[in-house]
């Protein structure tokens, strides 16, 4: 699986740097939202909801890609 480093925001505003599993091995900024198959944030593996906000069940946070 591709991956990349991106930048995300929880829902009180801290920025983490963390891991985004890609669907396709292109990756072109101009769509990178719309090519991320999960994010990783402390081995845990979080699938974007439709309008691509990331809640982590362990945690109870909310990220968005920044």
């Amino acid at each position: 699986m591709n991956t990349c480093l991106i930048d995300v925001k929880d829902q009180f505003g801290t920025q983490y740097s963390i891991i985004a599993t890609l669907l396709t091995s292109k990756l072109n900024l101009g769509i990178l939202n719309e090519n991320i198959q999960f994010i990783t944030v402390n081995a845990e593996e979080i699938r974007p909801s439709i309008d691509m906000y990331f809640q982590s069940l362990d945690s109870n946070k909310i990220f968005k890609i920044v």
